[in-house]
């Protein structure tokens, strides 16, 4: 059933009565229904009595929080659509938001206005669209339903219809598989025209045959026909029937892959072991053909992923090491690094984490590296020196924006820019993990987060660099969420606390035994040896080779 605008409802809610009187005015002439309110208490209030299909609410207000809001509305109403207005401040909340789908849209604050409508009139048509699949999938289960009462119908009408057959030649010569009847001896007292079809052997040649003699020997073999041992008066006992795999062997001596189920009956008085073979070599085919299909899809994604998505460290920093390892799900999963090495004192490293998975996110972060490289050689080249972070980020940002929202994608990216002439390196992080920095004259790590969301989800944004001073055999480590979002036995993440410690207990180790103690690390806590997710961790220690402490 089609809904139309003026059947909408929608709720603002907002604890500054200011905001709500703008929403009210601006929103005046839309054909949709608005309802307004200061509280979260007094929006549950509206929620038990008008039918509303979408709440947009603020984060920060006294008493309920707009979280508590969203919460309590995702329980006893799932069906209406969240959307967050808020400030950039509550970035870690709203992309935790986002991601757990508790919210359906994210936007800032202060309103756009155009874009506001747009969104409103997106949600609109998603709540809508949602609405109708559901309708559909009502019908559809109720249509289900329906057919498995007809096809249970159906069993029982061939059910009768089987029990009903006299002549159990007539029925077994029409049947598309090979049907053997043998004596308590094995041997062929009967084969249908299937049989005599598949091994090219005529009924008459059948007869002076064990049954033995017509397959490749294996251990089960002599159990095939052990069933007319306790046999069955007709052929129900089928129905219970073992499938075992065997190779047949045809008149010319090749062999056939074969699914074999076996019963027994009686037949002219003797019991008698009755055996369905089905030629399978079709089957295994496809398996074969599907399984090459496979194979040469994860080559081409581990090609991918090696040629397009990762990049080699620089060996020649001098004043600093540096390391990495990257595991694969299997899947193309939107993890990518880069490196620019300006000189022996001076390098930018990149990494980032495109949304979802498959060929569009290798895609997307194939296109950053290359616009990101592309942006470096632009400024550096018409400004002949070191181009700025700041300025990179914003112009890579300027580059991507609208195409990355035109298909609802978005990356978390970090940049790093190591000067080790200046002994510092400064970041700029847009909704990355968390970047560890261990203090070597301390002894302590700490977790260096910016404030920047996603690029992809907003399409203005200012980059700010953050800038860090650095100690000999202090140690920088970058990692994605594959590591400390994958699960541990106990159904617990692995968490960056945990990745944290082990960095403080193992901080005399070398980038390169630090990365591999790492990768065993977690696959020993995980109890496994692949990841959900990509994993991609980078790892810099401070110092000349000779202060590096081993």
């Amino acid at each position: 059933m089609y809904m139309n605008d003026s059947d909408i409802a929608l709720l603002f809610v907002d604890d500054e009565q200011d905001t709500l009187d703008s929403l009210s005015r601006f929103l005046r002439k839309e054909p949709y229904t608005k309802y307004f309110a200061t509280s979260g208490k007094q929006a549950l209030e509206l929620l038990e009595t008008c039918n509303i299909a979408i709440l947009l609410t603020d984060l920060r207000m006294p008493e309920m929080s707009g979280m508590e809001l969203i919460s309590h509305v995702k329980t006893s109403h799932p069906g209406i659509v969240r959307i967050i207005l808020s400030g950039i401040h509550d970035i870690d909340q709203i992309i935790e938001s986002i991601n757990t789908g508790e919210v359906f849209r994210f936007i800032p604050k202060p309103i756009e206005p155009h874009g506001f409508k747009k969104i409103i009139t997106d949600t609109i048509d998603y709540y809508r669209l949602k609405n109708e699949r559901e309708i559909l999938f009502n019908q559809l289960a109720k249509k289900n339903q329906d057919l498995s009462k007809a096809n249970e119908a159906l069993r029982i009408i061939s059910a009768e219809l089987r029990q009903s057959e006299t002549r159990f030649r007539s029925m077994n010569d029409a049947a598309l598989d090979p049907i053997f009847l043998l004596n308590d001896q094995g041997f062929i007292v009967y084969v249908n025209i299937a049989a005599e079809t598949l091994f090219g052997i005529t009924e008459e040649a059948f007869h002076s045959k064990n049954f033995l003699d017509i397959i490749l020997p294996q251990a089960e073999a002599c159990s095939l026909y052990d069933g007319c041992d306790s046999p069955a008066n007709n052929l129900e006992s089928l129905k219970d029937g073992h499938v075992r795999r065997i190779d047949g062997i045809k008149k010319d001596g090749s062999s056939i892959p074969l699914e074999v189920t076996t019963g027994a009956l009686t037949f002219d008085g003797l019991h008698h072991t009755v055996i369905i073979a089905r030629d399978i070599s079709s089957r295994i085919e496809e398996e074969e053909s599907r399984e090459r299909y496979e194979n040469m899809q994860q080559e081409l994604e581990t090609q991918i992923e090696q040629k397009l998505l990762q990049s080699a460290i620089p060996s020649s920093l001098d004043g600093a090491s540096m390391s990495q390892f990257t595991v694969s799900s299997g899947h193309l999963n939107g993890d990518f690094t880069e490196f620019i090495l300006y000189d022996n004192k001076h390098a930018d490293i990149f990494i980032g984490d495109v949304m979802g998975h498959g060929i569009l996110s290798a895609l997307v972060g194939a296109g950053l590296k290359s616009l990101f490289l592309k942006t470096v050689a632009q400024k550096k080249h018409q400004a002949d020196e070191l181009p700025e972070l700041q300025g990179i980020a914003t112009q890579l940002h300027e580059q991507c924006i609208l195409e990355l929202l035109d298909i609802g994608i978005y990356a978390t990216l970090l940049f790093i820019r190591l000067d080790l002439e200046k002994r510092e390196f400064s970041l700029i992080d847009c909704g990355h993990t968390p970047t560890i920095h261990f203090h070597a004259d301390e002894g302590v790590c700490t977790l260096l987060k910016g404030d920047n969301l996603p690029v992809g989800m907003i399409e203005k944004q200012e980059y700010h660099t953050i800038c860090f001073p650095i100690k000999e055999n202090d140690l920088i480590v970058m990692y994605s969420d594959g590591i400390t979002e994958c699960l541990l036995p106990d159904n617990t993440m692995f968490g960056t606390e945990r990745l944290r410690d082990f960095i403080v207990q193992h901080q005399k180790l070398n980038p390169d035994a630090l990365i591999e103690k790492i990768s065993d690390y977690v696959f020993e806590s995980t109890g496994r040896h692949t990841f959900d997710d990509d994993a991609t961790c980078i790892v810099i220690r401070i110092g000349s080779p000779k202060t590096i402490v081993e």
